[in-house]
């Protein structure tokens, strides 16, 4: 597996998107990558747990909703930096 790679997704082009993107759903991703949705779900997922996307359900029933944090922002410009 590549490093930093989120089940064949790579964490930097998942939090490139979402800088771009206001807020995403699971399902979004999953079109925009041409990936199952379990696994941009799984992808995103593991944003949250790490701090660097955030996470809100849209209503009681609603799907989840991601956005990039600060600390993932902060992430992405420390690895745009290094590979310049």
């Amino acid at each position: 597996m590549r490093p930093h790679a989120i089940v064949g997704l790579r964490k930097r082009d998942l939090l490139s998107y979402l800088a771009h993107i206001d807020e995403v759903t699971a399902s979004d991703i999953a079109r925009a990558f041409g990936m199952r949705y379990a696994v941009a779900a799984m992808g995103l997922l593991r944003l949250v747990r790490q701090g660097l996307a955030t996470r809100e359900r849209a209503g009681a029933r609603g799907a989840y909703r991601y956005r990039l944090s600060q600390r993932g922002r902060s992430r992405l410009t420390y690895q745009q930096e290094r590979n310049s």
